[in-house]
């Protein structure tokens, strides 16, 4: 039964959980407990991780809300059925160029860190040109089989972290967390700012509820998908403050990678267990960008009618060459603030023009979801 269960080109509930999840947990916590800890004092950054974490929960159930009332419709469709056709291509196109700029920014910070901890030698261009094959590879094959990777990666990846953080408990130095609440107001502010293109990912909710066999499952889904990142950042910040502080984690390129490199397992019968931590993390990297490259296909697809296969051989030397752009660490912050700008649009405003527009259709009595 359950080989009959797969054998469409449909996914389920668990695999939006697991998406979701994917989406939102890549480059961007190696580098979270540092942006946080700029701003705030002691440990004061898990107020600005879990407000920030609730509002997009928030918005991120209502995004599913809304476009579950559209089943197997795409962005593409559903949008020129609410808005006009030249508004649904210009956010269609807008909604690609994010996606792929994901995949690039993922390509860069993976390549940057793959150079630190373990190929010194060996030039980040070749480093980005494998992983980016590797990536094309993936998403060259079936698009379902890919999404549904993530049921096999994300565990592993959750399992590794939460053996990390529990090494370190013997690390723990509680002062670390002492005293509570001394951030001023404009700290919590400017440090909820930085969650941003952690938490933006639930945005592939606008393309894969359309490939669901039931969209009604859509919010709850999306909600528990958003839930497992909040737990698992607030536990990895406060693992890291607990063994740095907050001024040595504010100094700290990739803290959640330097926690994994405290570890000392007995015996010494894994000396660089970073090592193995980071080898991991690749999967769900891989889920991530794979994930943005498929999504700018599709959306090209639907806008285009260009076949998927002629696509990828566009798109992919242009993603290479985003990768390959910026020179400096400012410049790949520049990304992804971009990245989280255009993100925090589509999941947070345009639910809202999007809730606001079906709310004046059926006061006219407008049939929008024909």
């Amino acid at each position: 039964m359950k080989t009959f269960d797969y054998a469409d080109q449909e996914i389920g509930g668990k695999e939006l959980t697991y998406i979701i999840s994917s989406m939102m947990i890549g480059v961007g916590v190696l580098t979270l407990p540092r942006l946080i800890a700029k701003h705030t004092n002691t440990f004061d950054g898990w107020i600005s991780i879990l407000g920030s974490g609730i509002f997009f929960l928030f918005f991120g159930w209502l995004l599913a809300k809304i476009v579950s009332t559209f089943p197997k419709k795409t962005f593409l469709e559903y949008t020129s059925s609410l808005l006009t056709k030249p508004v649904a291509y210009a956010l269609t196109f807008i909604l690609a160029i994010a996606f792929l700029l994901t995949c690039s920014l993922e390509t860069r910070v993976i390549t940057n860190i793959s150079k630190l901890y373990m190929f010194d030698q060996t030039p980040i261009e070749a480093i980005s040109l494998v992983f980016l094959l590797v990536v094309i590879y993936g998403v060259s094959g079936s698009r379902i089989a890919l999404v549904r990777l993530n049921l096999m990666f994300l565990p592993i990846v959750l399992a590794v972290t939460l053996l990390v953080q529990f090494f370190n408990i013997p690390l723990f130095e509680l002062s670390n967390l002492r005293p509570a609440f001394t951030s001023s107001f404009s700290g919590y502010w400017q440090a909820a700012q930085e969650t941003v293109f952690s938490f933006i990912g639930y945005v592939v909710v606008l393309v894969y509820i359309s490939f669901m066999r039931s969209p009604k499952t859509a919010p709850k889904m999306t909600v528990i998908g958003i839930g497992i990142p909040i737990i698992l950042y607030l536990i990895i910040y406060t693992v890291t403050i607990a063994v740095f502080g907050n001024l040595a984690t504010a100094e700290i390129i990739y803290p959640t990678i330097e926690v994994a490199k405290e570890i000392e397992a007995p015996g010494g019968f894994v000396e660089r267990f970073e090592s193995i931590f980071f080898t991991v993390w690749i999967m769900t990297v891989f889920n991530t960008a794979s994930m943005a490259l498929d999504i700018t296909i599709h959306l090209f697809q639907t806008m285009f009618k260009v076949q998927r296969k002629a696509l990828i051989l566009v798109v992919s030397p242009i993603t290479y060459l985003i990768a390959m752009s910026p020179d400096t660490a400012f410049q790949i912050q520049l990304v992804g603030k971009t990245i989280a700008l255009i993100g925090f649009f589509y999941g947070v405003i345009f639910p809202l023009i999007l809730l606001m527009i079906i709310w004046i259709k059926r006061i006219k009595g407008v049939k929008h979801y024909a």
